[in-house]
């Protein structure tokens, strides 16, 4: 919500103000850490505390004095557009010269956002670069000045971190992105950057080359610290982006980078805050944890009560309960401490509310118990249910005697059958999310073969049947009335890592990675992987496969994501290869990781369907394995590598884009058919059932056009 006092900026006298502040606002987080939720909407427009999560960055830019906000949107980006342009950001009241949404829409990370930035033209001064996902009662009054005192007096200097300092439990601190900042104890110039992710739930740590600390007298090693992803930048960040293709990430590429070149030259600052509220809402863990947090008035002024939309009527009373007007509550309710209550909600008799969140015109029948749950607006719960610790999206209805066990995320419009228990971690959308409308069989039909056009019409049938089979409920999840699927998400793992995959925080089971740093050198672990055999040099160790694994994928993820050439991106690898002696079946296994990883990365952001997507990914980088296959045993060998790792994925489209990849390899003489029947008749391949039932069906056609061919030929001689 604007100041109250804040008038709308003319730009007659220019000339008598200081240069103007601008703001870059991210929208999209490159991640689906919040899915299945933001399938349907943004993160930045997911409500916290019922305020859409923008509305805070947007707070918190106004109370700034920044003069022009552009907020880059990718995933959504017309809901994004829709919501500001009837926010009150965009009145004439609104301390903003300057608010655009601008489309984005080929970025897949923040170094894409920024090198659109510079393209664009859109920087004329410094800026601030913000998540639009933060949470923060922040002046940055003083640290805006103190970036102007370090430009004057570093010359070199082009950025601050903001930082908040917490202690090692906080809430609102992420335990899936920890990090290590090692800062010059006098000026607070950052040093180094790591990130220190956590290895099945272990602690690990970094490695640091005493080189980067030459010239500081004394430095400091601080791992206690929330970064919210705000910066304060000089003109030339763009550019650096823009110079520099293989950053991605705004940390471990741009920060790490930059600290560790020998041409660039740059400095990067941190600036310390204690006293303010800072954190970013990046995970079911820091949701919960901010919610209750702002509940609980650390945030102040950033409270229920300040009703930030203006169709809010929030009140406070005591026990931190909150109530708009037009609430209906029974008289033998009990509302007991930190529960937010929208307006036109209904709660019914005997029901019992504890730390949660209501929407706007939900209903909560009787005898409900609702404990640090989360429901949004137009949701309904009926009577005798038990939701606890979890999030029931807006318009979803869980019916009668219905139980969510924690971590539950009930998507939009889903409905739970009656009686029905929704296990710890279960996340529920309504349709699948992939899109289905590629994802069929494909044809292969021959105007010479009519057996061909038979094999395609049971082909159309079965597509069919799946389609429709993805069209209506699961019952075993939602019950026989119910709506909904099961949604699986790998990045849950990460979660359950850290000995919590639930939204609330449990302080008993509590695994945080970085809860001390020791030393400066501290040896990673690594989770247990299969050795394999090198005829070079006997057997590879762990960590070698490990690293090398790390390294590859990244290569080739860049190389697609930069849409760099055939020949570059084969020149790295073969460089990496010897550098680190592997055998070419770890390359032809990085290599595959990497595709399928983007594959999935379009279907999962419904860019594109199944089909698409692997024949955009497969066909351009496809020719990397002409030089890494070189016989027929590396055929059978990247055949296997492919269904095992198509195996492991999302199992909604993981055989489609298995049958997929197989015909572009065919397609494209990468493979051939004896190869090809030689492994689907391995007993290797007959174990890994999971993506052999779409492909059968080819590998039929196949052999059945190769009879026919021969059959031709006969009749020829």
């Amino acid at each position: 919500m604007p100041p109250k006092n804040s008038k709308k900026i003319t730009g007659n006298n220019d000339s008598d103000e200081e240069p103007k502040l601008q703001a870059i606002v991210l929208t999209d987080c490159f991640q689906t850490k919040f899915m299945p939720l933001t399938s349907i909407k943004p993160r930045c427009l997911l409500p916290l505390a019922n305020v859409p999560l923008i509305e805070y960055t947007l707070e918190f830019l106004a109370q700034s004095n920044v003069s022009e906000v552009y907020l880059m949107c990718c995933s959504h980006a017309d809901q994004i557009q829709q919501y500001i342009d009837e926010s009150i950001w965009n009145l004439s009241s609104s301390p903003f010269k300057k608010i655009q949404t601008i489309m984005s829409l080929e970025s897949r990370s923040v170094g894409d956002i920024m090198r659109d930035v510079d393209s664009r033209g859109l920087i004329t001064g410094d800026f601030i670069m913000v998540s639009g996902d933060v949470v923060t009662n922040m002046d940055l009054t003083k640290a805006i000045s103190i970036h102007k005192q370090r430009k004057l007096a570093d010359r070199d200097y082009i950025a601050t971190m903001i930082l908040k300092e917490a202690s090692e439990l906080h809430r609102a601190r992420s335990r899936i992105e920890p990090a290590c900042f090692i800062l010059d104890k006098e000026t607070d110039k950052c040093l180094y950057y790591q990130d220190i992710p956590s290895i099945n739930g272990s602690k690990t740590s970094v490695n640091i080359d005493p080189e980067v600390l030459e010239g500081s007298m004394e430095f400091i090693i601080r791992n206690d610290l929330i970064d919210c992803h705000v910066d304060i930048c000089t003109p030339q960040v763009p550019s650096i982006f823009q110079d520099n293709f293989d950053y991605q990430f705004l940390r471990s590429d741009f920060v790490k980078g930059v600290l560790s070149s020998d041409l660039l030259k740059k400095h990067i600052y941190a600036y310390i805050t204690k006293e303010d509220y800072a954190a970013r809402v990046e995970s079911w863990q820091t949701y919960d944890g901010i919610s209750q947090d702002v509940i609980e008035r650390w945030c102040y002024p950033i409270v229920p009560e300040r009703n930030m939309l203006i169709d809010q009527t929030y009140t406070y009373e005591s026990k931190h309960i909150y109530k708009e007007n037009n609430v209906r509550l029974s008289q033998s309710c009990k509302i007991q401490s930190r529960v937010v209550i929208g307006s036109d909600t209904i709660i019914g008799d005997g029901t019992n509310v504890v730390a949660s969140v209501i929407g706007k015109n939900c209903h909560i029948g009787n005898n409900v118990t609702l404990e640090n749950s989360y429901i949004w607006d137009g949701a309904k719960i009926e009577d005798g249910c038990i939701v606890k610790h979890s999030i029931v999206a807006a318009n979803a209805i869980v019916k009668k005697n219905a139980m969510l066990n924690s971590g539950s995320v009930i998507g939009f419009d889903v409905v739970i059958d009656e009686n029905v228990i929704i296990p710890n971690d279960t996340k529920i959308i309504k349709d699948p999310v992939k899109n289905l409308s590629d994802s069929t069989i494909l044809s292969f039909e021959s105007s010479d073969d009519e057996s061909n056009n038979d094999d395609s019409e049971d082909d159309e049938s079965d597509d069919e049947f799946i389609h429709n089979i993805k069209k209506t409920h699961d019952p075993s999840i939602v019950g026989e009335n119910g709506i909904g699927f099961l949604y699986e998400d790998e990045d849950d793992d990460e979660e359950q890592g850290f000995g919590n995959s639930t939204i609330i925080y449990q302080l008993a089971s509590l695994n945080v990675s970085d809860v001390s740093i020791a030393s400066t050198t501290i040896v990673h672990q690594h989770r247990h992987k299969k050795r394999t055999t090198s005829t070079v040099s006997g057997y590879l160790t762990e960590d070698d496969e490990e690293e090398f694994s790390k390294e590859a994928i990244a290569t080739v993820t860049r190389a697609l994501e930069n849409n760099h050439d055939i020949d570059t991106a084969l020149l790295e690898l073969n460089t990496l290869r010897m550098s680190m002696n592997v055998t070419y079946h770890e390359v032809r296994e990085a290599t595959c990781a990497a595709l399928l990883k983007r594959v999935g990365h379009f279907i999962e952001t419904q860019t594109l369907g199944a089909k698409d997507a692997t024949g955009k990914v497969f066909k351009r980088w496809c020719p990397l394995f002409k030089r890494q296959v070189f016989d027929d045993d590396d055929q059978v060998d990247l055949l296997m590598i492919l269904q095992t790792l198509c195996s492991s994925i999302d199992k909604t489209y993981n055989s489609l884009v298995f049958l997929y990849a197989l015909v572009v390899l065919y397609d494209e003489e990468i493979v051939e058919e004896e190869n090809i029947y030689k492994w689907w008749d391995s007993e290797e391949s007959l174990r890994l059932v999971e993506v052999r039932d779409k492909a059968e069906k080819w590998i039929e056609w196949l052999r059945e056009a190769e009879s026919d061919e021969d059959d031709e030929e006969e009749e020829d001689e």
